[in-house]
Order: structure tokens, then C-alpha cells, then sequence
């Protein structure tokens, strides 16, 4: 098979876990999914930060992309860059089967070039960078000095969390810092070439090629295609298994967890998803019944959304700075009592915080418990107590001092076979109350209920529009805390026998 397409710095990235991965990518589009509103929404915020890195340089100019594809667009960034153009946006190169297109390309001090790639993690050290995000660089560097270029600086343009959005215009110049990673990009050079050169290889052949599965298979677009021929019980499954014991459990001969042997060495979680899934019944410990009867009545079961958008939504807050909106709350005077339920959902724009805090506050004070799904809302209390939002710090020590951790209960003694060794809310409630699903709500995961609160409220969105995703949003976290109500309900009955 001929290849003129030349490797791309996505598809090298997404490489770097898994070669067939890009091999699909480019030759079997079909196997994969709609992008999920989580990806078209890292993918929006990406364009939304580029746009924002150009108010940086002034003088930038669009590099043009023809109809003739990325040899024409290389040579005018060439004709751009002889006719003395200072900043070019997009400009590209083409070596070695290997294509860049760069962010930003502007003047050194010196003969060179500076290399700007924009992203939208936060500011860190070099060291702590994602080294996934630091190879995208390295690629491009790599790419563009092979065609030519002199590159006196790389670095990458990152989101300044500790700026404080005054209101207005966002400020290009203080909400974004450049970390300066030449020196890394130079010891990755030998490790870029020979990964791409392997995937320019690899994007060759008429064939698939043949790849370990392992962990990263868990969370890929292709996984239904990858694993059709593997156990259904695959131990990549175990809890918090890692790659190395993968491996060394398949040396052994022990492909699905229903063939690991009793006297295998495992961790007490492990054991018990292997057990279940062996034995055919679920796991019911001893101390269920004491952790269940340690709730003392009346109890509010509660749960939080929150919005942390790179580019912040009210004055004061930072980007990526969690803001709770949203709560739901259903309030059990007994363990067999019917439920109230009490929710809170502001109706304009202002900063959500205080309301939110209030409200819920005259709900849960008078509560002997406080219910909760893993410990967001107790962190999102601290974080609000420590901006100082009213009545923050008395939710804090009311939910600290009457605290009840539903998820950990769950972790703790109960294992069903439908868990697949997680315990998310989202997996837990369908293996236990199966008549309870969010597969048909509007809204139905914390990313879709963020995104779709900064819609309802955006000024763009129609009346009609905004009115449908408001209940949407009541919709779905309403059943967030009837959920852990069903969930408790059951848990007693699992208790009782």
C-alpha cells in the first residue's frame, strides 16, 4: 500500500499508546464512535484558547491552507517567512513523512524561530507536565527542523490558573503562561523519530497491526473491535490492576479472572471480584449490616453539580475553578420512610455560590446525616469555605461531623459480578436497582449536566432551548440522590438476608 499522507501530530500522540489505534484512525473511521460531549468540549476549548494565544502577537498571520493540501500550505509558509513576516499562525512543515502544523511560529532574538503550542492543560514545571503533551511538542519540533527551520526556543502556551478574572474581556496576556521546553524537546528527539518512524511504517501496510491489549484498552474508542475475541471476564478488569501484573498474570496462563486459582496471590478487592465472578453470587460482607444501622435519622441524601470551564464564568473565580450550581437533596426521616425532595438551581447568571449554600444549608442543618456519593462535596466545601461563601464553613463541619460515605459502604462489603470491579454510582445503581437507569435522561453525566448549564445560561441559546435543558438538569440530579436512596434501600435488604 502507498502512504502519501504524511503522520500528523494527533496521530502521532494517539500513538503512542497503541499503533493499531492510528492504523483504524486513518483506514477504519466507520468502527469509530460519535466523539463523546466531553472530547467535542476539550476540542472547543482547545479553538477557544488558540483564538485567545493570538491576541499575544499582534502582527500574526494566517498561514493559508489551498484546496492543493499540505505541500501548498508548506510552501507559503515558506514565501511568508522570505518576505519577512514576523508571527505566522498554522504554519507548516512537511520531513520525513512527518507533518506540523504550529500553533504559533515567531521571530527568536536570534536567527531562530520560537515554537508556541497551545494547550489546554494548566501552567506547571517542566517536570510535571503530562509527557504525553511535551512528545506532542517534540514532534512538532522534530517535524519542523528536519524541513529547515532554525528553533531557538519551543515551549508549550498553557492556562494560568492563579489568574483572577476580573470581569470583561479575558486577558491573553495574564491568563496564559509559555513554559519553555527546548532542552526537552532535544532529549526526545531520538525517541520521536523512531516512534513515528515506526507509525509511518505501521500506516503503510494493508494490515492491522498485532498490539498487546492491556489497561489503556479500557478507555479506547476501538475497544469493542479489540477485544471481540478475548474472555469477557479479561483480567484487565481487576481493580486497580496495572500493566506489569497484566502481564504477569497471562504468563502464568491466566487470560480471563475465572481461571485465577484460589492460592493466586491477589488483593483483597481482587479476590473478592474474583470470588463473585467464580462463585456466580454476589459478595455480601458481615459488617454491611452495622455500617447501614451507624445512620442515624433524619438523613439527607445529597449530591452537587459543578461547571469548571477554562475560561471563567463569574468575576473573582479562575480557570478550571470548580463552581457548584446545582444541588439535589431527598430526606429520609426513617430507613423506611418516603423521601422529600429539595433541589436548587439558580435562574440568572450571577455567581451561583452563596444561594447554593443557603438553600442547602436550611435542608441538611436540621439532619442527624448527611449522605453522600465519594467525597466531591466535601471538597467542593472546603474550597468554597475558603473563598469565604456564607455558610460554607458551617456545611463543611455539618458534613464533616455527620458524614456517610454511600460509595465507600459499597466498596467495602458489597460486590456484585455487574460491578466490573468499579463502584461509580453510574455502574453500581443498574447492578442493583435495575429498574433505575440514566441511559434515557437528556443529561446523564456530571460533563453533559457542566456543559449544559453554560448553555442554558448563554445568551445565545433560545428561550425554548435554555427551558428544556433547565429541567434536564433538575432531571438528572434528582435521580443522582434518589439513586443513593434505592442504592441504600437495597443495601438493608442485602443486609437482612
Amino acid at each position: 500500500m502507498t502512504n502519501p499522507k504524511p503522520l500528523s501530530k494527533s496521530e502521532f500522540v494517539r500513538g503512542l499508546d497503541c499503533e493499531r489505534r492510528v492504523w483504524l484512525d486513518r483506514f477504519r473511521p466507520d468502527l469509530k464512535p460519535t466523539p463523546s460531549l466531553a472530547s467535542r468540549e476539550r476540542m472547543e476549548t482547545g479553538r477557544l484558547l488558540g483564538k485567545l494565544a493570538h491576541k499575544r502577537y499582534a502582527d500574526g498571520i494566517f498561514v493559508p491552507h489551498p484546496g492543493e493540501g499540505h505541500n501548498a500550505a508548506a510552501q507559503s509558509t515558506m514565501a511568508l517567512m522570505e518576505s519577512g513576516a514576523d508571527c505566522l499562525f498554522e504554519a507548516t512543515f512537511i520531513s520525513g513523512g512527518r507533518l506540523a502544523r504550529l500553533d504559533i511560529l515567531s521571530r527568536g532574538k536570534g536567527s531562530g524561530w520560537v515554537v508556541d503550542e497551545v494547550k489546554s492543560s494548566s501552567v506547571k514545571e517542566p517536570a510535571k507536565l503530562d509527557g504525553d503533551k511535551v512528545r506532542d511538542l517534540a514532534f512538532q519540533v522534530l517535524t519542523a527542523t528536519r524541513a529547515g527551520l532554525e528553533v531557538e526556543s519551543a515551549r508549550l502556551v498553557l492556562v494560568d490558573t492563579s489568574y483572577v478574572w476580573p470581569g470583561g474581556e479575558y486577558d491573553a496576556g495574564a491568563m496564559l503562561g509559555a513554559v519553555e521546553l527546548t532542552k526537552e524537546c532535544a532529549e526526545l528527539e531520538g525517541e520521536v523519530e523512531c516512534v513515528s518512524s515506526r507509525l509511518i511504517e505501521v500506516l503503510g501496510s494493508e494490515e492491522q497491526p498485532s498490539v498487546e491489549t492491556n489497561t489503556h484498552c479500557k478507555t479506547c474508542d476501538y475497544f469493542e473491535h479489540c477485544h471481540e475475541t478475548r474472555p469477557k471476564n479479561d483480567v484487565i478488569f481487576l481493580p486497580r490492576i496495572t500493566p506489569s501484573v497484566v502481564r504477569s498474570l497471562r504468563e502464568k496462563g491466566f487470560d480471563s479472572i475465572e481461571q485465577i486459582p484460589k492460592e493466586e496471590k491477589l488483593t483483597d478487592a481482587r479476590r473478592r471480584m474474583r470470588d463473585v465472578i467464580v462463585s456466580g453470587k454476589p459478595h455480601i460482607g458481615e459488617g454491611l449490616t452495622a455500617a447501614l444501622d451507624s445512620i442515624p435519622f433524619p438523613s439527607a441524601f445529597i449530591d452537587y453539580e459543578s461547571s469548571n470551564p477554562a475560561f471563567p464564568m463569574y468575576q473573582g473565580t479562575r480557570p478550571y475553578q470548580q463552581v457548584c450550581f446545582q444541588w439535589s437533596a431527598h430526606v429520609l426521616n426513617s430507613p423506611t420512610g418516603t423521601p422529600v425532595h429539595r433541589e436548587f438551581l439558580p435562574l440568572d447568571r450571577r455567581d451561583p455560590r452563596e444561594d447554593f449554600c443557603l438553600t442547602l444549608w436550611e435542608v441538611v442543618s436540621p439532619c442527624a446525616s448527611i449522605v453522600h456519593y465519594t467525597g466531591f462535596e466535601i471538597t467542593q466545601l472546603r474550597a468554597m469555605a475558603k473563598d469565604g461563601i456564607p455558610l460554607a464553613s458551617e456545611l463543611l463541619d455539618a458534613i464533616e461531623t455527620r458524614t456517610v460515605d454511600l460509595q465507600r459502604i459499597v466498596a467495602e462489603h458489597v460486590y456484585f459480578e455487574g460491578f466490573r470491579g468499579r463502584t461509580s454510582i453510574k455502574v453500581v445503581l443498574p447492578a442493583l436497582v435495575p429498574c433505575m437507569s440514566y441511559k434515557d435522561l437528556m443529561i446523564a453525566d456530571g460533563t453533559a449536566a457542566a456543559f449544559g448549564f453554560r448553555k442554558m445560561l448563554s445568551e445565545d441559546t433560545p428561550a425554548d432551548e435554555a427551558s428544556e435543558l433547565r429541567e434536564a438538569l433538575l432531571e438528572y440530579c434528582r435521580q443522582d440522590t434518589l439513586a443513593m436512596v434505592e442504592i441504600y434501600r437495597v443495601l438493608r435488604i442485602l443486609a437482612a438476608k
